[in-house]
């Protein structure tokens, strides 16, 4: 595989960069969860507000930070694309977020702007994490192998805006492996074709950007996810889990959930600005190009969908909204 150098295996992986104890062992307590839930209500009823102030880009529940590293104390985080500074904060009070809403203290987290991550070699079979893309994209990351539920035929899943061309796509459109960018020709590097995506909309939030393809012969992929293996299940984000992922730009890395109930503002290129809500925040896991890169938790459960980023944070859309969006389920070794 090109790019950088990959660790030999998912085991030697997790031994050199998991950090020591549990593996998968949440760090929220469960008698933090009803402060989460309290948070998360505030935010539901100021959103619209809370994204008026000077640059912000995204809201969520999660632990507060001191010098940049996390603290025990839950908070209603607030991540802009720069922080102000002091002398203009004294001119422009009503466009800085205050230190408490409704009595939730507030943190502001600076993560820059947030954008659609869109940005090597050809296998077959294709694998997740390798590059792939719809015939008028440049490339993105082939996430994982799903199930319809009705039709128990296989499928490629990935986000709309790798398989889908934002909205742009026909169904039936080819699908190339790899991607445009990294060299692929149609027909020659067409694996699949697009048959299902959830439309992204400008008018109302969004809660996924996602879609899957058919595979034109089911002997040009596999469900291996690269140097992790075949999912077991899926689970539900929780605050301060390691997580990782695997996709076409940065390969193997982890990250840690820092908000499981996000609201966030992407941009899409274009001047197109879309609002996501129910996102996973983690810190940063990926770069252009791992846009559709499968998240799982040391278990290797599917918990997300990676889809933006910025150069701080990473975000990704909640599994159990793609799999119920489009009408399928996980393929697994299980």
């Amino acid at each position: 595989m090109s790019g950088g150098a990959f660790l030999e295996s998912w085991e030697e992986y997790f031994k050199e960069k998991a950090p020591k104890g549990k593996p998968g062992e949440p760090e929220v307590e469960d008698s933090e969860l009803l402060k989460i839930a309290e948070i998360t209500e505030v935010i539901e009823a100021h959103e619209r507000e809370i994204f008026n102030y000077e640059n912000v880009v995204g809201v969520g529940a999660g632990f507060k930070t001191v010098g940049g590293e996390p603290t025990r104390e839950l908070g209603l985080v607030v991540f802009v694309e720069k922080k102000l500074e002091e002398d203009v904060k004294l001119l422009s009070k009503r466009d800085t977020v205050p230190p408490e809403i409704e009595g939730k203290k507030t943190d502001v987290v600076e993560v820059g702007r947030i954008e659609a991550l869109t940005y090597k070699g050809c296998y077959r079979p294709a694998f997740p994490g390798c590059s792939i893309g719809h015939y008028r994209i440049t490339a993105g990351t082939f996430g994982c192998m799903v199930q319809d539920k009705r039709t128990h035929a296989f499928k490629i899943l990935s986000n709309n805006h790798v398989l889908a061309n934002t909205n742009a796509a026909r169904i039936g459109d080819p699908i190339l492996q790899p991607g445009r960018y990294d060299g692929g020709i149609y027909p020659r590097d067409m694996i699949a074709k697009l048959e299902k995506f959830v439309p992204l909309s400008a008018s109302t939030y969004n809660l996924v950007d996602a879609a899957v393809a058919g595979p034109i012969n089911l002997r040009y992929v596999i469900a291996s996810i690269a140097r992790l293996g075949i999912p077991t299940g899926t689970a539900q984000a929780r605050l301060g889990w390691t997580v990782y992922k695997a996709g076409r730009t940065t390969q193997l890395t982890s990250g840690r959930v820092t908000a499981t109930n996000a609201s966030v503002k992407v941009g899409y290129g274009g001047g197109i600005t879309l609002l996501f809500r129910n996102q996973i925040l983690t810190t940063r896991m990926g770069a252009g190009g791992d846009s559709g890169s499968l998240l799982v938790d040391p278990y290797k459960r599917a918990v997300g969908l990676l889809f933006a980023g910025s150069s701080t944070i990473t975000v990704h859309n909640h599994i159990t909204n793609v799999l119920m969006a489009l009408g399928v389920e996980m393929v697994t070794a299980l």
